[in-house]
């Protein structure tokens, strides 16, 4: 599972949180007891709580869990809409073994922040947590929503690397086949994991096939290139492949 850390700025102003989604009633009513401030529909969560997440996010990096997980705690107990600290605290239970626990902290902050850049990191850690707790049935949900509602090219990796794992090899390849052909312009990843499930299936004149598209997008991948050179191809001006999806 990749862990995706974030950053905060300045400590000595409030930042405003996640715009309310559907728990926002019961959030903010705990919010306003603890003297957190709202407006309209955006919570405000003070300095005080900001530092306690950044002491946990220093602690989480350096794997001192027992400190971070104090400090996150105490961050969603002033403020429960902090998705930051729910989403560390989830990223913290799986590690302790307590999918169950990671899942409720998970989906809390994905209803919190379904729609913004961090969302793909919240879908990760959830989608581990529910395939540690064998809840294939809500994972199929998960993978299939964000598939349809976000349409990336990461959510389809995401897909295709989980039902792998469940040994749905149809399935994985339609959906890095699909990362592959929603890739922005000038991502390469799809065509490296596409690459490497073609390897993984002993597919290897495909496994080729897709290096050569990262390395038409990406030529200064090192790691793609010395991939290249094991299937016999030289890294060169002639060794990329146009995808076919590229505009």
């Amino acid at each position: 599972m990749t862990i995706r850390l974030f950053t905060i700025t300045s400590l000595s102003t409030g930042v405003r949180s996640a715009a309310c989604g559907p728990l926002s009633t019961l959030l903010i009513a705990l919010a306003l007891t603890m003297t957190v401030t709202t407006t309209g529909c955006t919570v405000t969560i003070p300095a005080p709580n900001r530092l306690l997440r950044l002491h946990g996010m220093q602690a989480f990096e350096a794997q001192d869990l027992p400190a971070a997980e104090a400090r996150f705690a105490t961050a969603v107990e002033q403020n429960p809409t902090d998705w930051k600290s729910l989403y560390y605290l989830g990223l913290i239970r799986i590690q302790q073994g307590r999918p169950f626990d990671a899942q409720i902290l998970l989906e809390n902050a994905l209803e919190l922040r379904a729609d913004h850049p961090e969302t793909g990191d919240i879908l990760d850690a959830l989608a581990e947590a529910l395939s540690r707790r064998g809840q294939l049935a809500k994972l199929h949900e998960l993978l299939d929503h964000a598939t349809e509602q976000y349409a990336s090219s990461r959510d389809y990796i995401r897909k295709g690397r989980y039902l792998l794992k469940l040994g749905d090899v149809d399935g994985a390849m339609l959906a890095y086949r699909k990362s592959a052909v929603v890739a922005k312009e000038g991502d390469a990843e799809p065509f490296v994991v596409l690459a490497d499930f073609y390897e993984r299936i002993g597919d290897m004149t495909n496994s080729l096939t897709a290096l050569r598209h990262a390395y038409a997008i990406d030529p200064s991948d090192q790691e793609v290139a010395e991939r290249l050179r094991l299937h016999g191809v030289v890294p060169g001006p002639t060794a990329g492949l146009t995808p076919p999806t590229a505009k």
